[in-house]
């Protein structure tokens, strides 16, 4: 499954900082568990697995991550 921004994590804005990932790459994660923490211009929020798996990350923390981009995938 694609980890992907919405437009619920970044308010009016269109892109965020990853700030840092809460996880380690490779690593498995539970359904609801914080994986990361995002910020825009007016808010930090943190990102929330979306289902249990293993997460494999596709950015690193300090990239600016764009709306509907896939950050990671949860296998």
């Amino acid at each position: 499954m694609d980890v992907n921004l919405t437009k619920e994590l970044l308010g009016e804005d269109l892109e965020a900082d990853l700030a840092e990932w809460a996880v380690e790459d490779g690593s498995t994660v539970a359904e609801g568990q914080v994986i990361a923490s995002l910020e825009t211009s007016k808010l930090v929020n943190e990102l929330l697995a979306p289902t249990a798996g293993v997460i494999t990350f596709k950015k690193a923390a300090g990239d600016l991550v764009e709306l509907d981009e896939t950050i990671a995938t949860i296998d």
